[in-house]
């Protein structure tokens, strides 16, 4: 087995250790970032959806799939995490089909096939982010859209805050041209790996896969949401996010 392989194991193994508490929250109703600020900013980014085709590259538990679904989409959601495909086909709104996969390695999917493409944090998850959007672009039909929500390169090299008590002072940015896994466990007995990556790798990986980009949001709450949602109030001094709207020529 390879050293790459292993890595892999290891990421799907994480992701299956937590999935019964991430379906759980899901069913629950807890809000996170997602449905506190972020939908809304996808949702525009994607667009009127109906009639179209779209491969949603680790869908997770289907949340954001079911939401497309609802908005007249035909949605096929990808995910390695077997959980997470069975609770998302026991879920289905109409218009959906579930498959386990790797958005890195989409040997089940056509190509030239789907009029859009999501990803909705997940490039963090991926060990080969060129492999992942290369496969983006190959499923894609000509002039199709790939909108990409993750986890914003200022933030995945953040240590997080520096405090004075309770006060937050500022937000450094350390290692940013280290790239690689970074441990954001949580919980001592649930490890979890994210990726950083520099904001010019994002765009070498984009722009070697033949997109072009239409456009960089850096998404932040309304005044709304920051007072009904505490937690996502920070996005309004530092950004946390950042959304690639981009298309197959």
């Amino acid at each position: 087995m390879t050293d790459q392989s292993i890595l892999k194991n290891g990421l799907k193994a994480q992701w299956e250790a937590m999935a019964e508490d991430w379906i759980r929250q899901v069913q629950d109703g807890e809000t996170s970032h997602r449905e506190a600020m972020l939908d809304g900013w996808m949702l525009d980014a994607v667009g009127d959806v109906s009639g179209r085709k779209v491969i949603d590259l680790g869908c997770g538990e289907g949340r954001f799939s079911r939401m497309l679904a609802e908005r007249g989409a035909v949605v096929t959601g990808v995910d390695l995490c077997r959980p997470f495909i069975e609770f998302a086909n026991g879920q289905r709104f109409s218009n959906e089909a579930y498959l386990i996969g790797d958005m890195e390695d989409l040997h089940e999917a056509p190509g030239d096939e789907f009029d859009l493409a999501v990803s909705y944090v997940t490039l963090v998850d991926v060990p080969d982010i060129r492999s992942a959007v290369g496969e983006a672009s190959r499923v894609l039909r000509r002039g199709g859209r790939f909108v990409v929500c993750n986890l914003h390169p200022m933030a995945s090299a953040s240590p997080g805050w520096i405090k004075q008590g309770n006060r937050k002072i500022h937000y450094p940015v350390d290692r940013y041209f280290d790239e690689g896994e970074r441990d954001i466990s949580r919980r001592a007995d649930q490890p979890w790996t994210n990726f950083h990556r520099t904001l010019s790798t994002h765009f070498r990986a984009f722009l070697d896969a033949g997109f072009t980009v239409e456009d960089i949001r850096e998404p932040t709450p309304t005044e709304e949401q920051a007072g009904r949602y505490p937690f996502i109030s920070d996005n309004l001094r530092v950004p946390e996010f950042i959304i690639y709207i981009l298309r197959k020529p």
